[in-house]
């Protein structure tokens, strides 16, 4: 998992990035004194949790920041931490997050802990793409989606006989998705379960329970792109060794 801290205080900082290093789950941490840095990084860096202080000497708090982050990524989880739990129980749910837990200072390491492990566990059993469209939210469950694309600022998401269109980047999508999908291109993510052939450099889709029977047309090509080459191949083998 890749971790963001937001705290005004360095030495929490400092003790909060020495805890996170000895949890398994926890493969970067990322730490911002200033939340409006934080923010600036979610154009370019994707998270899978931020521990957000609430107290900021700012007009703004950490239910606010949180609020923001929620416009940018929404999938991103958030756990909450403050010295004052009882000043913000009323406001607490009033912003639109993606909270996930709260936590009172000091830390306890082991309650921090529990909190990854459960957006760790969510993570992993959802099994479906959440895609937002229309005001509305649909469930797309993982096991239909061939392939997701960039285009034109959006990203489609395509299935057998039918795809979707969303405002969510690439990355904020690819957050969402388990092992079973490759980012093959900067542009593509493909789900492993449908490749039929690595073609040089493209990728063959096709529905394996027609694969006898396939024509041309029935094959998707997507391309691989030259710096994702290696890592691709290596993901697919290791992928469908598992499944022999």
């Amino acid at each position: 998992m890749q971790i963001a801290v937001c705290d005004d205080q360095e030495e929490i900082l400092k003790q909060l990035k020495k805890m996170l290093s000895r949890f398994t789950l926890v493969r970067t941490v990322y730490c911002y004194s200033d939340p409006e840095i934080f923010l600036h990084t979610l154009q370019d860096q994707t998270y899978d949790a931020v521990l957000m202080d609430i107290d900021w000497n700012r007009k703004e708090n950490g239910l606010d920041y949180a609020a923001r982050l929620y416009e940018a990524s929404p999938y991103t989880k958030v756990i909450y931490m403050t010295a004052y739990g009882m000043n913000y129980m009323e406001d607490i749910f009033l912003n639109r997050t993606n909270l996930s837990g709260f936590l009172k200072k000091p830390i306890v390491p082991e309650q921090l802990e529990k909190n990854l492990q459960k957006i760790w566990d969510e993570r992993k059993d959802s099994g479906r793409l959440l895609i937002h469209r229309q005001g509305s939210t649909l469930a797309v469950p993982f096991r239909d989606i061939w392939y997701l694309e960039s285009s034109l600022h959006k990203t489609r998401v395509v299935l057998k006989s039918r795809e979707y269109f969303c405002n969510e980047r690439l990355t904020s999508m690819m957050e969402q998705l388990d092992d079973r999908f490759v980012n093959c291109h900067k542009s593509y993510i493909v789900n492993m379960e449908y490749i039929s052939e690595l073609q040089g450099k493209e990728i063959l889709l096709s529905d394996p329970m027609e694969r006898s029977g396939s024509s041309e047309s029935d094959v998707r090509r997507i391309p691989i792109s030259r710096a994702r080459n290696e890592e691709t191949r290596k993901r697919y083998f290791a992928y469908a060794a598992e499944r022999i």
